[in-house]
């Protein structure tokens, strides 16, 4: 993430979070990243020199409008004035993460070699949250490598519980 996108989203929440649009500009947001990924062309277009600025701002007006909140609308209009369209991404991420910050959420990545149940998912979730002290936000991925076992990433730290890092544990162990 660069420091625009950092700077950029971080304003937005900013000013999200003063006017308590939280959730609707992360909405909008979204939307727009949705569209444009769906679209790639579009955001190409919008950023093409050729084509005069108050027509690429009324192109973006004219297509979002009425599908995402003013202050998103203008947050897409300054990007498309720096030719920076491509840092939507960034600025979500950076937005999202000022936005769990601030409501006490913490993303957690649990890789598994099966996909958790209801129930696993739920206590690993309590599980964590106790031993964090906040939300958490628990998202699955499947990694057959693992063997068994899960793996914990959250907040920079890793915590490895598969069959496939306890045996690379005990491989470094017995080669010591």
């Amino acid at each position: 993430m660069t420091a625009a996108e950092k700077e950029y989203g971080g304003a937005l929440f900013s000013l999200a979070a003063d006017e308590h649009l939280e959730d609707e500009l992360l909405a909008g947001i979204c939307f727009a990243k949705t569209q444009f990924a769906e679209n790639p062309a579009y955001p190409k277009l919008l950023q093409n020199p050729a084509i005069k600025k108050q027509e690429r701002l009324a192109m973006l007006n004219d297509a979002f409008k009425d599908a995402v909140h003013p202050y998103v609308l203008n947050f897409l209009k300054i990007l498309c004035e720096k030719s920076s369209l491509s840092a939507l991404g960034g600025c979500e991420a950076e937005y999202r993460r000022a936005l769990y910050a601030a409501r006490g959420i913490v993303p957690v990545l649990a890789t598994s070699a099966t996909l958790l149940t209801k129930e696993q998912s739920d206590a690993l979730q309590k599980t964590l949250a106790a031993k964090i002290g906040k939300t958490v936000l628990l998202t699955n991925v499947v990694d057959a490598n693992l063997l068994g076992g899960v793996k914990i990433s959250y907040a920079g730290k890793e915590l490895d519980g598969s069959v496939s890092g306890r045996l690379a544990t005990m491989r470094r162990l017995l080669m010591a």
